[in-house]
């Protein structure tokens, strides 16, 4: 079997990872590296062997599938451009700019798959493919309530959306994952800090059936922390996202009557970028399916406005106080 010819397109901060992931797939090559920029786009792609083109358009005869690495205010005219060309597409989180923009990437992937059925759409919600959640997963954990925390130092990248959109919403997209039922209240509040946007926010989640989970992303924190809560019947689990790592604890019956009991998960480590692109890859060849698709990450978008939405209203009513 032929080798998936890619194009990634933009090779920034994510983009460059995205390249070099490319570049060395079993299941792909990378054939072009995108980007606008005369001096970065020749450099990533001279690293990486492949040749370099400054717009879309001119690479989309050369590939099969492209990996959208853009700034997101791109991604809603790149994803057009490629499904009108009948490419496979992996768009980089957040799926859109707004829900209208992802909406019309949703109708036109449905027009563009009466051509071709098999053509294949995802979105790079990379905590999906982190081994610790794959073996909570596996588990089949059954969580009532969750508490997500994602906080780091100020990046000095990613200032034209909040951090709803920059980090948040890799948890809101994993808590519906988890839960598997939709989100049907949120309450949230946030204020900004170093940007004109919500640098902290705090949200609230009531599911269908339920479940509760709580949500604090920030990007002015003094260390990083990337950690999950959930507790179910009688088991808790905690999930650290950077370190891989997986802690179990049931309420068994002891001889002695009921009793806590521990379990250090084994976890194979791996990179949960190279997994997810790697899984885009074969899902392009027909060898699997598993990924994020562009309906779930138009959901995750919908929850993120909900979660702007309130923190905007908390905003108002402070500013009334």
């Amino acid at each position: 079997m032929s080798k998936l010819r890619v194009a990634v397109i933009g090779v920034g901060h994510l983009g460059q990872h995205h390249a070099r992931i490319a570049a060395s797939a079993p299941e792909a090559v990378l054939a072009v590296v995108v980007d606008p920029d005369p001096v970065r786009g020749p450099e990533i792609a001279g690293k990486y062997g492949a040749p370099w083109m400054a717009t879309l358009a001119e690479a989309l005869p050369q590939v099969d599938a492209v990996q959208i690495a853009a700034p997101t205010g791109f991604h809603h005219a790149l994803g057009l451009q490629a499904l009108k060309a009948g490419k496979h597409v992996l768009m980089e989180k957040p799926l859109a700019a707004t829900l209208e923009e992802g909406q019309a990437l949703l109708d036109t992937l449905a027009a563009a798959r009466q051509a071709n059925p098999a053509l294949v759409a995802q979105v790079g919600h990379l905590e999906r493919f982190n081994p610790a959640v794959a073996a909570l997963r596996d588990r089949g954990f059954k969580p009532r309530f969750l508490e997500a925390v994602r906080v780091s130092p100020f990046p000095a990248r990613s200032l034209e959306v909040d951090v709803v959109m920059d980090v948040m919403i890799h948890d809101l997209d994993l808590l519906r994952a988890l839960v598997g039922r939709p989100v049907v209240d949120v309450e949230a509040v946030g204020v900004p800090v170093l940007t004109p946007y919500a640098d902290l926010v705090n949200a609230r989640l009531k599911f269908a059936g339920g479940a509760f989970a709580t949500v604090t992303a920030s990007r002015v924190a003094r260390k990083k922390e990337r950690t999950l809560r959930a507790f179910g019947d009688k088991e808790y689990a905690s999930l650290d996202f950077a370190a891989q790592k997986l802690e179990l604890l049931r309420l068994v019956m002891g001889p002695e009557g009921p009793q806590v009991q521990p379990e250090q998960v084994d976890i194979q480590e791996g990179e949960p970028l190279r997994l997810e692109i790697e899984a885009f890859h074969a899902a392009c060849l027909g060898l699997g399916t598993e990924g994020v698709t562009w309906e779930e990450g138009q959901e995750a978008m919908h929850v993120a406005d909900q979660v702007q939405k309130a923190v905007a209203k908390s905003l108002a009513e402070l500013g009334r106080a």
